[in-house]
């Protein structure tokens, strides 16, 4: 009798999701023979003999076996795979790995309209009628292989109902199922995408789990006409929490995919072949000038040799139309025939374009080679003449020569992208004839040219903080130019997928380019834009990346901080605390005294929210020895010039706000020798607030009114926003409402323009108070009704406290 092997170790190799590695944890756990008590005995016992003083709760490593994690503490993964007797190297690998799929798959662009239709629609004349003939809320899946046409036919059903009146509204994602290189969309996102659209608050998309956003989305479409547009769907999975429901009856949804999708029992399933003979002449006869096809024989021959496929056809009829009179149907014919010859596989997607990208000229089949580095989702001309190192002119000629030879699609005015079959293609072809350094050194250009760009739009959305931001560097292409905020508000918006996509591919990929710093740059420069912009699930990718890869000490630490506000607005306050602690490292390495204390004030808050009111006193008390050891510096202990908070603003550390005043006009002092007007406005309230606090209501009034000159002068208007708000609660505390209703009036019409629901709720919140003082209870009602409305719709705590005063 032979014995039984003992069974093997479970490895996080292969796991391509959080559910996975954690069931795979939760088979190493019964490998090892431990219960999840004796496991999280063993973790503590560890950090207590590597003197680490916090141990992890007995709930929090029990969740690190539950399924449905959207996120999981890679340390804390690590120490239980340790002490279950595992590589905790490998699986920190497996963790990263899985983590950097699923930050790339929160990068997504949604519309509000479908992508631009064909000038001429060909063929699928039953299909198109079955999709028009269903109706509301069906939900219809057109399935089929790739190149077949399932994007073209649904983007013409959108059109045609928007022309018929019978959608008012239009949601469209590419859900990126099959995209080379791309991790497939997580419905999270995409639903994130379509709230905004649909008019949601950021802040309280953020409060939301998947399902809760899958419930707020039917809600908001109940009552709509809204046709949803899904394409390039990988599972039912992704799909179902997209879908309108049976709340929405007059909105109807259209799913592409290459798949037979299980799991949408109510699904109008519309399977695609490849063009029926008489289809295929029809496309023919349209690049032929409409007329019939004289070589009627040669034509069908053509269009059986690259198997009636839709994509392949449109790209010989692109070529015989380029081709002129000299070249006859039986000429095509022979070159496709020729080509057919030399593949090893019979694929005639590949004759077509390989027949397509030989007949361009030298300059655009290396334009087409380049356009295959680019990781975002489209490229407009600006970046592609980066890629190709040439003026905006020539790569607009090259964009448009790729267009009209069907090797590109324009899904929007000036914006092109790959069929994911072409792009395989091109990337193919650029990998087999340009060598490495030329690919890299395109793929620098483009970061230097992102960089740039983005860093002059960030001149125009906070020109207040360009002196904290990196330098924009050296870009040798153009850039779009800019008029002011709200173009630069509107760049941003169009090119955030792209900017973000290609700094998380040089983060992954570092040996494809030469900008080892190029994520951790973008995270400093688009900090600002995306917090304002409730874009947590990106910013917290591109800092979390721009955090691990950067070289330098000072990046990285700012990278960590950016994190750490972002893990704040989301609530997550134990990662909070831990990026926080990560940064403050990090500007020890940089000797970055303003870093450090930011770090440290930042950390006394989040104890402090936490109830750990001890270590947060001991965080503030640092906070202003930091402050001190500023002031002794000058302007040398700052190695970036500039203050980025005002350090004097821990009153809890002091017993007198005259020590906290006296701290602060120190600061103030500091930051006017560093010539930091952000950093001196912010200490103007941090003074006002605690002259305010003490009843010093003359002085708190006078450091307000400096802090809002300041801000006028230098931009700022969101913090302008936040100082008029600030300056009405003072005054009406020193009995002046209508001088203080001014100032809550003006603050809320600035955050209209700007957007801000919260600070326009603050400022209807200070407008109500001014009313009540002066004895109008129906406005103080009305004011108060609509700065509810608003904290409700953030999901804000305020908004219980307003219901009290109503």
């Amino acid at each position: 009798m032979t014995s039984m092997e003992p069974p093997q170790q479970p490895e996080p190799d292969g796991t391509r999701s959080l559910d996975e590695l954690v069931a795979r944890l939760r088979e190493l756990r019964t490998w090892a023979g431990l219960s999840e008590r004796e496991v999280h005995r063993r973790v503590a016992r560890a950090r207590r003999a590597r003197g680490v003083p916090e141990e992890p709760s007995y709930d929090t490593v029990n969740r690190c076996f539950r399924p449905g994690r959207t996120r999981l503490n890679g340390d804390l993964l690590v120490e239980i795979a340790q002490v279950l007797g595992a590589d905790g190297a490998r699986w920190r690998r497996a963790h990263a790995r899985v983590v950097g799929d699923a930050t790339e798959a929160s990068v997504v662009t949604v519309l509000d309209a479908p992508p631009a239709d064909l000038p001429a629609f060909t063929g699928r004349r039953g299909e198109l009628s079955t999709l028009l003939a269903a109706r509301a809320p069906a939900v219809s899946v057109i399935e089929g292989m790739a190149g077949v046409g399932k994007t073209t036919l649904a983007v013409h059903a959108a059109h045609v109902l928007r022309r018929e009146h019978r959608v008012d509204v239009v949601l469209w994602a590419d859900l990126r199922g099959y995209a080379p290189g791309m991790a497939p969309a997580d419905p999270a996102a995409v639903l994130d995408g379509f709230l905004r659209l649909l008019g949601m608050s950021p802040d309280r998309i953020r409060l939301l789990d998947l399902p809760g956003r899958a419930r707020e989305f039917r809600t908001r479409l109940a009552g709509l006409r809204a046709l949803v547009g899904l394409d390039n769907a990988i599972s039912a999975e992704q799909v179902r929490p997209l879908l309108p429901g049976p709340g929405a009856p007059a909105c109807p949804a259209l799913v592409t995919t290459r798949r037979h999708i299980t799991g949408l029992p109510e699904a109008l399933r519309l399977p695609l072949e490849a063009f029926t003979p008489g289809e295929s002449m029809e496309l023919l006869s349209r690049a032929m000038g409409n007329g019939p096809v004289g070589d009627l024989e040669t034509a069908e021959r053509i269009a059986a040799s690259v198997g009636h496929l839709p994509l392949a056809l449109g790209v010989v009829a692109s070529r015989i139309r380029r081709g002129g009179s000299g070249w006859t149907l039986a000429d095509h014919l022979e070159r496709l025939n020729d080509h057919r010859a030399r593949l090893t596989v019979d694929d005639g997607v590949e004759i077509a374009l390989r027949l397509s990208y030989e007949q361009l000229d030298p300059t655009h089949r290396h334009l087409f080679r380049l356009l295959a580095l680019h990781p975002g989702p489209a490229v407009d001309a600006y970046a592609t003449a980066a890629l190709a190192d040439d003026d905006l002119a020539t790569a607009r000629d090259g964009l448009d020569a790729l267009f009209h030879a069907s090797l590109l699609r324009q899904p929007d005015l000036g914006r092109y992208e790959f069929h994911d079959l072409v792009r395989v293609y091109a990337a193919g072809r650029s990998h087999d004839e340009d060598p490495a350094r030329a690919r890299r050194a395109a793929l620098s250009r483009l970061l230097d040219h992102h960089r740039h760009a983005a860093s002059l739009a960030m001149d125009h959305f906070a020109p207040y903080e360009r002196q904290r931001r990196p330098p924009a560097g050296s870009s040798g292409t153009p850039t779009q130019e800019l008029a002011g905020w709200e173009d630069a508000t509107s760049w941003l918006d169009a090119e955030r997928a792209g900017l973000i996509a290609t700094a998380l591919h040089a983060a992954n990929h570092p040996a494809t380019h030469d900008r080892p710093d190029h994520c951790g740059h973008m995270s400093a420069i688009l900090s600002r834009y995306l917090g304002i912009g409730g874009h947590y699930r990106e910013a917290e990718a591109l800092h979390a990346h721009g955090a691990r890869t950067s070289c330098d000490p000072g990046t990285r630490g700012w990278a960590l901080a950016a994190l750490a506000t972002t893990r704040w607005r989301l609530g997550r306050y134990p990662e909070t605390t831990d990026a926080l602690r990560q940064a403050l490292a990090a500007f020890r390495d940089a000797a970055d005294l303003a870093g450090q204390g930011w770090a440290l004030g930042n950390l006394g808050h989040v104890h402090r929210h936490l109830g750990e009111d001890d270590t947060a006193r001991t965080c503030f008390e640092d906070a202003g020895a930091v402050a001190l050891d500023l002031v002794k510096g000058g302007v040398e202990a700052a190695p970036r010039g500039v203050m980025y908070e005002p350090l004097g603003r821990y009153p809890e550390t002091y017993v007198a706000a005259d020590e906290a005043v006296a701290m602060g006009k120190q600061v103030l002092a500091l930051a006017r020798a560093f010539g930091d007007r952000v950093s001196e406005a912010n200490v103007l309230v941090s003074l006002g607030a605690v002259h305010r606090e003490a009843g010093n209501h003359p002085e708190a009034l006078e450091q307000l009114r400096q802090a809002l000159d300041i801000m006028r002068e230098i931009g700022n208007r969101f913090a302008e926003v936040d100082v008029l708000v600030e300056l009405g609660a003072t005054l009406r505390e020193f009995n002046a409402p209508l001088e203080a209703r001014q100032r809550c009036e003006e603050a809320a019409a600035l955050a209209d323009r700007l957007s801000d629901r919260y600070q326009q709720a603050r400022a209807h919140d200070g407008i109500a108070h001014c009313h009540a003082l002066l004895g109008d209870a129906d406005s103080a009602r009305a004011h108060w009704q609509e700065a509810h409305r608003l904290f409700t719709g953030l999901g804000a705590p305020e908004a219980d406290d307003i219901a009290t005063r109503l």
